[in-house]
């Protein structure tokens, strides 16, 4: 298993996302409140969770990094999902949490631990943060992570989304 599989940071544990946590990651990704900027993208059911949880646990064996499950380190209660994930030019961070969660700075935190990884993995490692432009608390996580704006780019719903980018090195 990977040497990031479990991070711990000052407040959270970070775990590779893993079929093992597919109730607390269905209960995050088909929570409808959580998806209300992009409601196109909600998990419907277990079955499309259970094979989205496949494509991120093929991301750690094939990059040695991606999306954790965060828990809070002291009660180990499930927080909701982050990290980042490595496409075809980036790393994409991601950041979804239960809205018990919002406003702690748990998206920053995770976002952070999962630079320092990627620059270790990848030195130089470009970090990218798409969001819609109606879900303005994903923009502030973007930019007290330091990251710039750098223009929009439609998405597969044909909405220009809002993209950021930084450099790992610059974040963690």
């Amino acid at each position: 298993m990977s040497r990031f599989a479990d991070v711990v940071t000052p407040r959270l544990k970070l775990t590779a996302v893993a079929m093992d946590d597919l109730e607390e990651f269905h209960a995050l990704h088909s929570d409808p409140v959580l998806f209300r900027h992009a409601p196109e993208v909600q998990h419907p059911d277990r079955e499309h969770s259970e094979s989205v949880i496949g494509l991120f646990v093929d991301d750690w064996c094939r990059w040695d990094l991606g999306y954790w499950s965060v828990r809070d380190l002291h009660t180990g209660v499930y927080l909701g999902c982050g990290g980042v994930r490595r496409n075809e030019v980036n790393w994409n961070a991601y950041y979804r949490f239960h809205r018990a969660a919002w406003g702690h700075g748990y998206a920053v935190e995770v976002v952070q631990a999962a630079a320092a990884c990627a620059e270790m993995i990848e030195p130089g490692a470009l970090l990218q943060a798409v969001m819609r432009p109606s879900n303005p608390a994903s923009r502030r996580v973007a930019e007290r992570l330091g990251m710039v704006f750098c223009g929009t780019q439609p998405d597969h719903a044909g909405i220009d989304d809002l993209v950021y980018q930084q450099f790992a090195r610059e974040l963690s």
